[in-house]
């Protein structure tokens, strides 16, 4: 992609997001970096960016956007759309994780977990797509898991949003990739983030005593993974910014379908590798062969 394209990136206060705008920035892009309440309790946040953006005088910009409103949404694509025209690139970044037990976890809850990692990702792309498909160009990254592919016992909910988002991505890719949209479904390990800070905590935990010696063991569990984010062992986040740069600058057609990171990637290329085939077997067999991307 060329150094004057618009890319837009959900969940920029802290994180993978922040590291991916200050990256993409710094290698040339116009960057709408995206956060809700950006003049309320994330004014600090956007504030740092827009000091950076002037300091080394990046094409870098806070937008407020709200990804779990459809109309905050709206208006915020359509503001980029307004001051550049088009929007080359779309990272779906923002999430939430929660762990522990399921039963601890409300309706409420996990509706708020699918909102953010799921509903979220269909909101931005209704919003950006008729004007990528007016380009006949584009690019959506979406930042999954590793946990989208396989299942730690304390993380099933959060590995529910992530296996929705493998299943969104990989049909949005089916359905775009010939209109030039190149969707990539980037799949991190554990990185170096505040995952533990942010992961929000159950409406009933009370019900962790039925469980017993089995509860108390996962809910410790759960407790060790999050801190373990923390750990001076814990691979630099800064990797997964990089992995994206580099894709963002692939020529369009050549991208991967997936991208495993960190270290579970020993252990997804090959199941990443053998789900491909087993779906390009069902495609066939179904009559669809023609939406089948060999390279991806």
């Amino acid at each position: 992609m060329s150094a004057t394209d618009v890319i837009l990136i959900t969940g920029t206060t802290s994180g993978f997001g922040r590291l991916m705008a200050e990256t993409l920035a710094r290698k040339g892009y116009t960057v709408y970096a995206s956060m809700r309440q950006a003049s309320g309790r994330n004014a600090a946040a956007a504030d740092a960016l827009r000091t950076l953006a002037e300091k080394e005088g990046l094409s870098l910009h806070a937008v407020d956007l709200d990804v779990t409103d459809e109309a905050s949404v709206e208006r915020a694509v359509q503001a980029v759309i307004a001051r550049t025209g088009r929007i080359d690139v779309l990272i779906n970044n923002a999430g939430i994780g929660i762990a522990g037990l399921n039963e601890t976890y409300t309706v409420e809850d996990v509706q708020r977990q699918f909102d953010t990692n799921v509903f979220s990702v269909v909101r931005m792309n209704r919003a950006v797509l008729p004007h990528m498909r007016r380009q006949r160009s584009g690019l959506i990254v979406y930042i999954g898991s590793a946990s989208g592919r396989f299942v730690f016992p304390f993380l099933g909910i959060y590995s529910a949003s992530k296996f929705a988002l493998e299943a969104l991505a990989e049909s949005y890719h089916y359905q775009l990739y010939g209109l030039g949209i190149d969707s990539v479904i980037v799949q991190p390990g554990r990185y170096a983030t505040a995952v533990s800070v942010k992961s929000p905590q159950p409406s009933d935990p009370a019900r962790v005593a039925g469980y017993g010696e089995t509860g108390v063991r996962l809910e410790q569990a759960a407790t060790d993974f999050l801190a373990s984010f923390s750990s001076s062992d814990c691979p630099d986040p800064q990797e997964v910014a990089d992995a994206v740069a580099e894709l963002v600058a692939m020529p369009p057609g050549a991208r991967p379908l997936r991208v495993p990171l960190g270290l579970p990637r020993a252990n997804l290329e090959p199941l990443n590798q053998v789900l491909a085939e087993v779906q390009a077997g069902i495609l066939e067999r179904s009559g669809l062969a023609w939406l089948i991307k060999r390279d991806a």
